[in-house]
């Protein structure tokens, strides 16, 4: 069911965008044409922005899996290590595992952060150029209020 779903809803999407990319070629083809010059740029990042992540989460995951064997292992023969006096040695693995880790998640933390700036800029930026746009094709008579307005 759920599979028929995603399916009806995808082609829903496809009929209201090419709906929606029609009517606005009715309204002004030069407006259309800026928009989506805008539009398809800023959709790339988006990918690009989620490989990135996938990597980082990964190679987190692999990092606390780590972190956790090490523990695991520690705890587990803790007399043998005692035995031996290697506690220092253990922690400092732990310790070196653990700042791994930490700095796959502040990276990660950085791109999420870059990526929402990048977003939100490119958005309003876009938006005003857009209106940029439509005052330089309404002061040429190419673009009525209305007809910006409808856009």
């Amino acid at each position: 069911m759920a599979l028929s779903t995603q399916v009806s809803m995808m082609i829903k999407a496809g009929i209201f965008n090419i709906i929606v990319i029609v009517m606005f070629f009715i309204i002004s083809w030069k407006m259309t044409l800026f928009t989506l010059g805008i539009m398809v740029p800023t959709m790339c990042f988006g990918p690009l922005y989620g490989k990135a992540m996938k990597r980082l989460t990964k190679d987190i995951s692999d990092g606390q899996a780590d972190m956790s064997a090490t523990a695991e292992e520690a705890f587990s023969n803790i007399r043998t290590v005692k035995a031996f006096a290697n506690e220092d040695n253990e922690c400092n693995t732990y310790a070196k595992k653990n700042n791994y880790v930490f700095e796959k998640a502040r990276q990660a933390a950085v791109y999420y952060g870059a990526f929402s700036f990048a977003m939100q800029f490119i958005m309003f930026g876009s938006l005003d150029a857009l209106v940029y746009f439509a005052a330089f094709l309404n002061s040429s008579g190419d673009l009525t209020i209305g007809q910006f307005t409808s856009f």
